[in-house]
């Protein structure tokens, strides 16, 4: 019995299943081709279909329309589909330029204006709302006459912010009235919470006159999360004489200065009287720092007459630096100079000293700075080149150029102003990702069965039709080659 195996029937055997193979092959890659033809169809169609089946929505609410007798007729539309577009009478309130704030601080009421105009030929009533976060917060119903405008307001204190949205955690909302229809007019709301600016530091003339211009300094801090604005002001003999809106980023510090004179604070406190003591200061919500100040009949602190012999100044001021300003001085004039030098950088106070310059004397004021104290001052720098110098008020007596590199700050896109559309959404463009269209996700992959092919795993690369064939063709040459020496023997 012949016990050898008829390696020429296998050889052929292997060709014919890798023939067949490779004919498979084929035919799933174009199953899958048109799978995926067809997905492409489903989802055009799934996409398209809601846009065939959406149905124009009419508002089924009854309109009031005012009588010549004064009473109300209200009418409820039709619910069959209007055969044609009525006539533009229907009252349509447009609402426009909104007043609102950009900022509120937790617990502080809002106060909105906007302007609305009935558009249409007839008269009507529409209920307006104002709108935060996407809730209504307050509503108001206004009748106007064809054509009338009028300014809405609505105050609304924080307990009825609280009641729509809850307790709102600190960001940044978008506010605004919109008429019956849903749209109007949109502003952004920052929110900050319930959190008051420190004074940490306070620099003040412990002596001055009437006939001279004396400044303050005081440096504020944000001990919260987030920046806030907050109100601080300087006070004289316990009466607020100026009040500025100061703006601190969360955990940061800032330098504020008054420039003031006596004529500031006695037109709020009345007179000042010469030789006496008061009490000065700065405050911020309950921080307040401050010292005493004495009124003295002293002489004219004028800036001419002082002589300049040096002036030292850097004139480059980077991020990290600390550096000296020193200013050498004669006093050339008939009397005596005392009174209050300050250093400025691009027109802002970074530091002051009261200095008393007899008559021919010299003297040198010394002011040392870091890059943090003119940031704090100056913010924002206008630009790197600016000005330094030091000044006797508002009159300089010797300035100098200098560049203040600042550092560079990530550039962030500018959002577009937000507006309320007709159908109640926020038509402020927001960037989303468009989808991967060769990528169907992962549903998409669970709900299609894993093509493969001969010696291909799931999700690898299969061997095309024509490398089969040729390995095909190959093999059955090999056992056509073996069947021809088998016969030999």
């Amino acid at each position: 019995m012949n016990t050898n195996p008829n390696w020429s029937s296998i050889a052929l055997t292997l060709a014919f299943v890798l023939a067949l193979c490779s004919v498979s092959v084929g035919t799933a890659a174009g199953g899958a081709a048109g799978d995926g033809a067809s997905a492409s169809t489903a989802t055009a169609a799934a996409t398209e279909t809601p846009q065939a089946n959406r149905t124009t929505e009419t508002d089924a609410t009854p309109t009031a329309t005012p009588s010549p007798d004064g009473v109300t007729a209200t009418t409820t539309p039709d619910s069959s589909p209007p055969t044609e577009s009525p006539p533009a009478a229907d009252a349509v309130f447009v609402v426009s330029d909104l007043d609102a704030p950009e900022t509120l601080r937790a617990g502080d009421g809002v106060h909105v204006n906007a302007t609305v105009t009935n558009r249409a030929s007839a008269n009507g009533t529409e209920t307006l709302r104002y709108s935060l976060g996407g809730a209504t917060v307050a509503s108001r119903t206004v009748t106007l006459a064809a054509g009338e405008s009028k300014t809405v307001e609505f105050a609304v204190p924080y307990a009825d912010v609280e009641s729509a949205l809850g307790d709102p955690a600190p960001g940044t909302y978008v506010h605004g009235v919109r008429n019956e229809s849903g749209a109007g007019a949109a502003a952004r709301l920052r929110v900050t919470p319930d959190v008051d600016l420190s004074v940490e530091r306070f620099d003040a003339p412990t002596e001055i006159s009437h006939n001279e211009s004396y400044i303050v300094l005081a440096t504020v801090r944000n001990p919260g999360d987030v920046t806030i604005t907050r109100n601080v002001d300087y006070a004289f003999a316990g009466e607020p004489v100026v009040e500025r809106a100061v703006t601190v980023a969360a955990g940061d510090d800032r330098q504020v200065a008054f420039e003031m004179t006596l004529a500031d604070a006695a037109s709020v406190v009345g007179p000042v009287e010469n030789e006496t003591t008061y009490d000065h200061g700065v405050r911020t919500g309950d921080s307040r720092a401050g010292g005493a100040v004495r009124v003295v009949r002293g002489p004219s602190a004028d800036a001419s007459a002082l002589a300049v012999e040096s002036f030292e100044a850097p004139d480059d001021v980077r991020p990290g630096d600390s550096y000296r300003v020193n200013l050498t001085v004669r006093n050339v004039d008939t009397a005596d100079f005392e009174g209050q030098l300050g250093y400025r950088v691009n027109g802002a106070v970074v530091a002051t000293d009261w200095t008393r310059v007899p008559i021919g004397e010299r003297r040198t004021v010394s002011f040392r700075m870091t890059h943090d104290d003119v940031a704090d001052a100056a913010v924002p720098l206008s630009a790197p080149d600016t000005e330094q110098g030091v000044y006797v008020g508002s009159d300089a007596v010797e300035t100098r150029p200098v560049t203040v590199h600042v550092p560079p700050e990530p550039e962030t896109a500018t959002p577009e102003p937000p507006t309320f559309t007709a159908d109640g959404s926020v038509g402020a463009p927001t960037a989303t990702p468009a989808a991967d269209a060769s990528d169907g996700g992962d549903d998409a992959d669970a709900d299609i069965e894993c093509q493969r092919g001969f010696f291909t795993a799931c999700g690898g690369t299969a061997l095309g039709e024509t490398s089969l064939t040729l390995v095909g063709i190959f093999l059955s040459g090999l056992g056509i080659v073996f069947q021809l020496s088998q016969g030999r023997r």
